[in-house]
């Protein structure tokens, strides 16, 4: 390596990790023969060993080689050596290009440490992602889904946090919540105790939660036991919690910040310890600038927020959830899979209902079904193909495409508007299916992530 800013791979193509050097500061032995060691271990993060920060060509250069990052989804890692470190900008541009963490080190010792830890997090979690506990129950493969289900496995694993789930109706918050329960490492864990806040009588509201003492009010012949005794030692989920009244809201609070609650009717304090799940279809943050749900609250029940991505976000699972429901609706080596035209139609609809939706359109195509290996387009119910107008019916096929240029040229556009057209569009899908990241946008679409920042400056 010279003086001069330049780029070296190890090895050929067998050595992923990348030296980055302008003033020979060479990276030390032990380093060099710990991750010689670890480059075909899968889920080891992808190293750039450098003595500077380093500039967004080279980093581009770096990043678009496929040999180097584009084929495996492992964390990338900037290990800068010999220099004060990047400020907040150059950080926070870092990450949006794609970079997973920048780390300083001095000490071999301490940057193999810091790797390993790394590593052995990801496997820990990726263990869970893989397991039939998650393949089987949250169906998705799609890099959106599996980003999320991520960002819930660790905070499970690793913390006793609270967990808030946000997310449209239909998206599975229950089966989060399940799982989040399933996965709680506490070793003398209860039940999981759920509530649905929508359900709940307004006069009821406080006797669900926290029980209430025999004669406590008309109609009590007995006494019970709320939700929040039962799930004492457990899980308690709280579904749709926006909707909980004001002031159930207050001693909800009192039992999460004191862990103590009075049954209606009573004057004895009683205790109880869980950890919290709830799920949410509303903004909360814009319920708490209205007055209409405790600031206080909100931030107690949120250590860790999280947003389930609605089934438009994530339609490249829709065939997978498809598989998956078809088989539980029909017996093994009797399950018939959906016909070409079928799961265009399917990749096409719209899902207000999300998963929900999805499943339940399946059911309604298999009580059609005649018992043959496919389920062919005409078992879609009549009332199900009013959902695509003709115009949208578009297949992915040659025959699509024509009906797309056809269409385009006799409203008067152009060769040139058509390759902006669609070019344009190709991009804004990719960064939808990859979350905005410009670097796995590009490397869908097997372009140069400089294509895709030029399409994201000039949109604003």
């Amino acid at each position: 390596m010279s003086s001069s800013s330049t780029i070296t791979i190890k090895n050929g193509d067998c050595w992923k990790d990348i030296f980055l050097s302008r003033n020979n500061i060479y990276a030390r032995n032990n380093i060099i023969g710990h991750l010689k060691t670890r480059k075909d271990l899968a889920g080891f993060p992808f190293v750039i060993l450098s003595d500077h920060i380093p500039q967004d060509e080279e980093l581009l250069q770096l990043l678009t080689q496929d040999q180097l990052y584009c084929r495996e989804m492992r964390p990338l890692i900037i290990a800068l050596y010999g220099t004060d470190g990047p400020d907040q900008g150059v950080c926070w541009r870092l990450l949006e290009m794609g970079i997973a963490d920048i780390v300083q080190w001095e000490e071999e010792t301490e940057l193999i440490h810091f790797l390993e830890s790394v590593y052995q997090r990801n496997k820990e979690i990726r263990d869970v992602l893989d397991s039939p506990l998650v393949t089987e129950n949250l169906v998705g493969a799609s890099s959106t889904w599996r980003k999320f289900l991520t960002g819930v496995i660790e905070a499970t694993l690793y913390s006793e946090a609270s967990i808030l789930l946000i997310g449209p109706s239909g998206t599975g918050k229950e089966l989060i919540s399940r799982l989040v329960h399933t996965l709680d490492t506490r070793p003398d864990k209860k039940k999981l105790i759920i509530v649905d806040c929508t359900t709940i009588a307004p006069e009821l509201s406080g006797s669900e939660l926290f029980g209430h003492e025999r004669g406590s009010y008309t109609n009590a012949i007995q006494g019970r036991e709320g939700a929040v005794a039962l799930a004492n030692g457990g899980t308690l989920f709280l579904d749709e919690v926006g909707e909980l009244p004001p002031a159930l809201q207050a001693e909800l609070l009192r039992v999460l910040q004191e862990g103590t609650y009075k049954k209606i009717g009573s004057n004895t304090w009683q205790k109880s310890r869980f950890r919290l799940v709830c799920a949410t279809n509303k903004d909360l943050r814009k319920a708490v600038e209205e007055g209409h749900f405790r600031q206080d609250l909100y931030f107690r029940i949120a250590d860790c927020e999280f947003s389930l991505p609605g089934l438009d976000r994530r339609k490249e699972d829709i065939p997978l959830l498809v598989n998956h429901f078809l088989s539980g609706l029909f017996p093994e080596g009797q399950r018939p899979v959906m016909d070409r035209p079928v799961m265009e139609y399917l990749l096409q609809r719209n899902y207000p209902g999300n998963v929900r939706e999805l499943r339940q359109l399946v059911q309604r195509m298999a009580l059609r079904h005649v018992r043959h290996k496919k389920i062919t387009i005409g078992e879609v119910p009549v009332s199900d193909r009013a959902s695509l107008c003709p115009g949208e019916m578009i297949t992915g096929g040659p025959d699509g495409i024509l009906t797309i240029i056809r269409n385009a040229l006799l409203t008067g556009e152009t060769w040139w508007d058509l390759k902006t057209r669609i070019s344009e569009t190709a991009i804004q899908v990719a960064l939808d299916l990859e979350g905005n990241n410009k670097l796995k946008a590009a490397q869908r679409l097997g372009v140069d992530v400089r294509t895709v920042q030029q399409y994201v400056k000039k949109k604003g």
